[in-house]
């Protein structure tokens, strides 16, 4: 048993009020309140915070440097992409990331780093891991990532597949081989562009919704368009990637579905500050609407999380620290919160990443004890975690230390700690 005692506590939702403890017996949470155990190892973090564990809800884990002169996921070998992952974790877990749900990977890597991780192999966060990219012939992607006379040995992030039956079958093999949440390629935009909005036929999307529920996995959905994402929606599809034409009614639509949006900020401002090329200047127009439906859809209840298209030649790079700044972006952000923006990573990332009744991205009895402690309040300062080699002092993965800078002096057994705070 290990106590965290004397902490400002951001639960998932705010701060709490007065200085707490949290108490972690295995792999969760026990109690949380204001007094110490008297028995296990107790530890004072002299008013630091204890937060839950942050979690990129949109990851590519072996995207590293594209430059997509070669298909995305065929520009190394496996064993080099796979050796990507395994540093894409560590750099998660240094700046305070204890989980990641896949966004799409080549050679089911986000299901082999799990599988690892569970293993004592490497270490990592927890994963909700996705599998390739779906798309169709003559898609958006199929254009953009190879040419129809290259046959690749090691197909990449994409697969195509036509009509609903081979779609179906696409799916239940993505789901044999580790995938819990299936990525669809539905529209082009947000940077691709193709022949047409659509992507795929709304049979062949029902098909692959169908096949991924049978199955248990979620579906998420590459979808810009507004009518695309109001059929995605429909359509039972739990994660919007993007949606660069989000609008009113795309938020009341997601609130009453429950759907979750990664806007993606991110990769927009990136691409305006390199003049990435653009035709018609969508992604300008796209990042100003986004930006002001951000707190509508806050206002709205809808589930906003962060990630975003990191290891993207020069866009967005996998570097300590460099996921955190999503939190100061979108704090920045006219109607946002510190603590909206931390339950983003949090709160509603934990609602993705674990299926109930599994709890994580919340300090509350019986969660997973997946934690973090910030010397500092992260809520008044989101810029903190871009800076872990200061702020970041602890790192707590299911309940053990994977990162532990706290001071040895305020470390004690519960009697001994009971006792000095009677004066003995």
């Amino acid at each position: 048993m290990l106590t965290l005692t004397n902490a400002r506590i951001f639960d998932g939702t705010g701060m709490a009020p007065h200085r707490r403890s949290v108490t972690i017996d295995g792999d969760r949470i026990a109690a949380v309140g204001e007094g110490a155990p008297l028995s296990g190892e107790v530890i004072d973090v002299a008013g630091m915070t204890v937060a839950p564990g942050l979690i990129c809800c949109h990851l590519h884990a072996d995207n590293f440097k594209s430059g997509r002169t070669d298909p995305l996921g065929a520009e190394w070998p496996p064993g080099m992409l796979m050796a990507i992952g395994v540093r894409t974790c560590r750099v998660l877990l240094e700046t305070g990331f204890t989980g990641f749900v896949g966004a799409a990977c080549s050679n089911d890597i986000d299901a082999q780093l799990k599988m690892a991780i569970a293993e004592g192999i490497v270490p990592g966060p927890r994963i909700r891991p996705c599998g390739h990219h779906i798309g169709t012939t003559a898609d958006a992607n199929d254009g953009m990532i190879g040419k129809w006379w290259q046959e690749l040995a090691h197909p990449g992030t994409d697969l195509f597949a036509d009509g609903p039956d081979a779609i179906r079958r696409l799916v239940r093999l993505e789901i044999r081989n580790g995938v819990e949440i299936v990525k669809v390629f539905f529209s082009s935009g947000h940077g691709v562009t193709g022949p047409t909005a659509r992507n795929m036929a709304r049979d062949e999307i029902e098909a692959l919704v169908q096949a991924a529920h049978e199955r248990g996995a979620k579906v998420r959905a590459h979808v810009c368009h507004k009518e695309l994402i109001l059929e995605a929606i429909e359509l039972g599809i739990e994660v919007i990637d993007h949606g660069d034409e989000v609008d009113e009614a795309c938020i009341e639509a997601m609130a009453t579905a429950g759907t979750f949006w990664v806007p993606s900020l991110a990769f927009l401002e990136a691409a305006q500050r390199i003049n990435y090329p653009d035709p018609g200047d969508a992604m300008a127009r796209a990042r100003a609407s986004v930006r002001r439906m951000l707190p509508l859809a806050q206002k709205a209840g809808v589930r906003m999380l962060l990630g975003d298209d990191y290891g993207g030649g020069r866009m967005l790079r996998h570097d300590v620290g460099a996921y955190a700044g999503e939190l100061a972006m979108y704090g920045a952000v006219d109607g946002l919160s510190g603590a909206d923006v931390l339950g983003w990573a949090t709160r509603n990332a934990g609602q993705l990443l674990v299926d109930r009744p599994d709890r994580v991205g919340v300090i509350e009895k019986g969660a997973l004890a997946d934690l973090i402690v910030v010397d500092g309040d992260p809520v008044a300062d989101l810029t903190l975690l871009q800076r872990p080699d200061e702020t970041l002092r602890a790192v707590i993965r299911d309940g053990r230390f994977v990162i532990d800078r706290l001071p040895r002096a305020t470390r004690a057994g519960g009697a001994r700690q009971a006792e000095l705070a009677a004066g003995g």
